[in-house]
């Protein structure tokens, strides 16, 4: 316990400057991913997870000592990275959650939801002698 304790006092104690840019680029990645969001507001639950995504792979980056934290350029550089990372990882993570919460409603003998239902579509759309 006391492993995940000083991991996560590690996680807690980033500066608030990597937090602000690791804040601000999953915010910008929110915005465009909000579009293709079955329902768009449902971005206020996928923000918290594509943020901590960001922060635990910038910790990790810390951890195996990627780069040297006294320059600047390299800090910035392996932030911008850790958000890129992060959100790939959150985005896969919602993604995955999305699809076993679908298979299971199937399984269990629900109805999909609304817009997942399959579309029947007419290949006849010109009216035809009879």
């Amino acid at each position: 316990m006391a492993f995940l304790a000083h991991h996560f006092s590690n996680i807690v104690a980033t500066d608030y400057k990597t937090i602000a840019i690791i804040c601000l680029l999953c915010a910008f990645a929110a915005y465009f991913i909000k579009e293709y969001l079955f329902h768009p507001p449902m971005i206020i639950f996928v923000y918290p997870v594509l943020v901590a995504c960001s922060i635990l792979a910038h910790y990790v980056f810390n951890l195996f000592e990627v780069y040297p934290n006294n320059r600047l350029d390299q800090w910035l550089m392996w932030t911008i990275m850790a958000a890129i990372c992060g959100t790939i990882a959150g985005i896969g993570l919602i993604t995955g959650a999305v699809i076993t919460k679908e298979k299971v409603e199937l399984l269990a003998g629900g109805s999909p939801a609304p817009g997942n239902r399959p579309r029947h579509i007419s290949f006849c759309t010109a009216t035809q002698p009879r």
